[in-house]
């Protein structure tokens, strides 16, 4: 059975046509990343199955575009998924289930333990770089593949080594890839007997003790069309991952593996998508203009600076075989008639003051073009420190504004699928503990409460302040208003939009019992108190029953009794 090809063609005929296909795709954007990666950082994209040696940073001579670049990327990794602090949970959709204990112990032990996952793997460095590669080419591309060290791995590609396919939202399904490795890798990877199964080439090159020769290797990554989704072996997985060789490096007659995974294991958020585009535009191709006329003004003001230290000379013909030097005090003697000897060919008197400004000028765009003044904007306040707390929040609500969409992007296009696929992977493992019945048949909810994620939500919180402070003043005057206010619900939502744990909230179940013993205590002391206050009454009336009694079986006692009205 084949899993995605027509029946005209084998399965890696099928790889070899579509990999063809996807590099007509991405051949447009390949100029201008060429330019993003020269100017900015080289090390980043690979379109050519070059030497990682040849990698040159010889066109960058100003660097500010690649701080602003790393400006970005590591604010990102920080706001967004810092290791140091919590940057997610998990919850449920309905209101009231999420705050049952049992089902709050529970999401918050799954919490735990996939924090631990994340932080024993390569998920935090893989989330860095790829921070970059969104900032620079509008999309990094990662693979979150099962690891039995640490559970999870994720490879991080590298630029114009992958070729993408989007579907309809918008997410990354399929990914095809090529990497260059060596004999001994490869037989490593995949077995001396599937390699001497498709190339008799590498088999060859390993059996002569050749294993540094280096071949180049294709990796597809896609859904699976033809599968029995009642069976469990690898071929049969919704996603396939099939790996066969170049036919430009070996000569080779099928896959060298054929597998699969259980989820999409392609992570590949955008920055921005442009209609059905399956690659994404970046700050890096709004700065290149900024970043290309910054090289050039370098390179005029240091020529212009050369040309008046260091200018050209002229002298008389006769100099010519003459030793000469131009080094500060050293002596050339020549015959001059006309006493001039060397002079300058030409006055440079440049000003350079006006270049130097027209440069901090496009410093600063590239700044803003990559957020870097946004991300410092508490360091490179202007004025007396510290700031005021009002300040700041407005400050990262300005930032809101203009990262906003973009951390939706990698709500969904990574962080989500990220999570997703861990809990599949360890609760696959048996590593999670076992759900209370009532999350069967429920959906998990990820709610994110990093820096940026909780910046997000202080307009929430602000909100909140205000009419909990209007309410209160209001009350002042009229008390039955703090009928309107849901204490409990305040307090519930306004932790939430902070981020606190879970595990400091009270669940309302818990308080709901919390407060009936309380309630019950008060019932039975108020209880207490009314019959400390009605004892004497009523053993004054006791005693008053019982001298009526008595005074009625005499008859003198009748008598008086009769007198009074009584009897």
């Amino acid at each position: 059975m084949t899993d995605n090809a027509p029946r005209f063609e084998t399965q890696i005929q099928y790889h070899r046509r579509r990999a063809e296909e996807l590099k007509t795709v991405r051949q447009p954007w390949e100029a201008e990343w060429l330019g993003i990666a020269e100017h900015i950082d080289p090390t980043r994209l690979r379109l050519t199955n070059r030497d990682e040696r040849s990698v040159s940073r010889a066109k960058i001579i100003d660097s500010s575009g690649t701080f602003a670049y790393r400006t970005l990327k590591s604010g990102m990794h920080s706001g967004l998924t810092s290791p140091a602090r919590p940057w997610f949970r998990l919850t449920t959709y309905d209101p009231d289930l999420k705050d049952f204990a049992p089902v709050k112990e529970y999401l918050a032990a799954v919490e735990t333990r996939m924090r631990e996952v994340f932080s024993a793997s390569n998920i935090y460095p893989s989330f860095h770089t790829g921070y970059g590669d969104l900032a620079l080419f509008g999309q990094p591309c990662g693979i979150l593949v099962d690891d039995d060290a640490s559970f999870v791995r994720m490879q991080q590609l590298l630029n114009g080594r992958f070729w993408i396919a989007r579907d309809e939202r918008g997410r990354a399904t399929t990914m095809y890839r090529q990497f260059r490795w060596s004999v001994q890798r490869i037989v490593g990877r995949f077995g001396y007997e599937a390699v001497s199964r498709v190339s008799t080439t590498i088999k060859t090159a390993y059996d002569n003790g050749k294993y540094d020769q280096i071949y180049d290797i294709w990796h597809a990554v896609e859904p699976r069309l033809k599968r029995e989704p009642g069976l469990i072996d690898k071929k049969n997985k919704a996603f396939l991952s099939n790996y066969w060789i170049d036919a430009t490096t070996a000569a080779s007659n099928g896959l060298l593996e054929e597998s699969g995974f259980d989820e999409n294991p392609i992570i590949c958020p955008a920055w921005e998508l442009a209609g059905d585009d399956h690659y994404s535009t970046s700050p890096g191709q709004d700065a290149i203009g900024d970043v290309k006329m910054l090289q050039k003004e370098q390179t005029r003001k240091l020529e212009g600076i050369d040309k008046k230290v260091r200018p050209p000379m002229t002298g008389p013909t006769s100099m010519r075989n003459n030793p000469a030097s131009l080094l500060p005090g050293s002596m050339t003697y020549a015959d001059d008639p006309n006493g001039k000897g060397y002079r300058p060919a030409m006055e440079v008197n440049i000003q350079l003051n006006e270049l130097a400004a027209d440069i901090r000028d496009v410093q600063e765009r590239l700044r803003q073009v990559f957020y870097a003044d946004l991300f410092l904007m508490i360091s490179q306040m202007e004025g007396i420190q510290p700031r005021n707390t009002a300040e700041i929040a407005e400050r990262k609500e300005e930032k809101l504004l203009a990262l906003g969409p973009v951390l939706e992007n990698v709500y969904n296009g990574q962080l989500e699928p990220v999570i997703d696929r861990t809990y599949a992977i360890l609760n696959r493992r048996r590593e999670l503990p076992p759900p209370p019945r009532e999350l069967h048949e429920q959906e998990l909810k990820i709610e994110y409460i990093s820096i940026l994620a909780q910046a997000q939500k202080a307009v929430a919180t602000g909100a909140i302040e205000r009419f909990a402070g209007f309410v209160g003043q209001l009350a002042a005057v009229k008390p039955d208003v703090l009928d309107k206010l849901d204490a409990d619900e305040v307090a519930d939502q306004y932790g939430d939009a902070l981020g606190v744990p879970p595990s400091i909230v009270v669940p309302d179940d818990k308080v709901k019992a919390t407060r009936d013993a309380r309630a019950q205590k008060q019932q039975q002391a108020e209880q207490a108190e009314m019959l400390a206050t009605t004892a004497p009454a009523l053993k004054q009336g006791a005693d008053a029953a019982s001298v009526l009694a008595s005074a009625g079986q005499n008859p003198g006692g009748q008598a008086l009794l009769q007198q009074i009205g009584i009897g």
